[in-house]
């Protein structure tokens, strides 16, 4: 899981408490040098969400970190360590809120994105819960993983449209979070990058108040500027209203951006 010198892909971010929440409860991480990128959002209405991101972030984190040192440098390494890594996240928070009773049952969403390998590039993701990924690529936007909430199963099963998901008293309600439950599967993806390849990692504080199409509309504005599209994204996100915390990173190829 080792990253080759010159690994060439960078990362950045932004996270705001937005209009409505007294803390923020997300969390980022940006290691371009290992090549690691993280977000995180403590769930709402559960004490210790703060703690619960914080704490998944840094578990998973130490865990790549400790892979990469040992070594692991091939394809299966990679998608294994990363689903490992978020195992270990989800027994540290259960640990933590044995240790700490004022933190039983804390639990966040997480998605974690690896990128290795030259001359192609290789990302891998690993999340729960609702933080989503997108690939943006030649001027289209499409979304990598699957909500793990209670209106996406609906959707998928045919019992509700997008429109009614949209509007719904359930539609926070999450399938899959790490801390919640001592046994959690995170969803696996991988797929090459090409040239000029972006990918954007974000909370459902973004998602909640932009569509897709209106998060493209962003990133295309911005061109090659990647903050600028990031700060762009959550002061968009809290002018229509900034109903919870919103976290933003965009991980670009360096010489896409050239």
């Amino acid at each position: 899981m080792s990253r080759p010198p010159g690994a060439r892909w960078h990362g950045v971010g932004r996270t705001d408490v937005g209009l409505v929440r007294r803390a923020n409860q997300d969390a980022l991480l940006l290691r371009d040098e290992l090549g690691l990128w993280i977000i995180a959002d403590g769930m709402g209405g559960h004490p210790g969400g703060d703690v619960a991101s914080q704490l998944a972030m840094e578990t998973t984190a130490a865990h790549v970190t400790a892979l990469a040192e040992s070594g692991g440098r091939h394809a299966s390494d990679q998608a294994e360590g990363l689903r490992r890594a978020l195992l270990q996240a989800n027994i540290a928070l259960h640990a933590e809120g044995d240790a700490r009773p004022e933190y039983k049952g804390m639990g966040t969403t997480l998605i974690a994105l690896h990128i290795a390998g030259l001359p192609q590039a290789q990302a891998t993701l690993a999340h729960v819960g609702d933080s989503r990924a997108y690939l943006h690529r030649a001027g289209t936007l499409s979304q990598l993983t699957r909500d793990h909430s209670w209106v996406e199963d609906r959707i998928r099963g045919g019992l509700l449209s997008t429109e009614e998901a949209a509007t719904h008293p359930l539609r926070h309600k999450l399938t899959r979070a790490l801390g919640i439950d001592t046994g959690v599967e995170p969803d696996i993806l991988t797929l090459h990058l090409q040239t000029r390849d972006r990918i954007l990692l974000c909370t459902d504080g973004l998602t909640k108040m932009l569509s897709n199409d209106e998060i493209l509309e962003a990133l295309t504005a911005h061109g090659k500027d990647a903050q600028a599209a990031c700060d762009a994204l959550v002061g968009q996100a809290n002018e229509r209203g900034g109903q919870d915390n919103v976290t933003v990173l965009l991980v670009s190829d360096r010489i896409g951006r050239a």
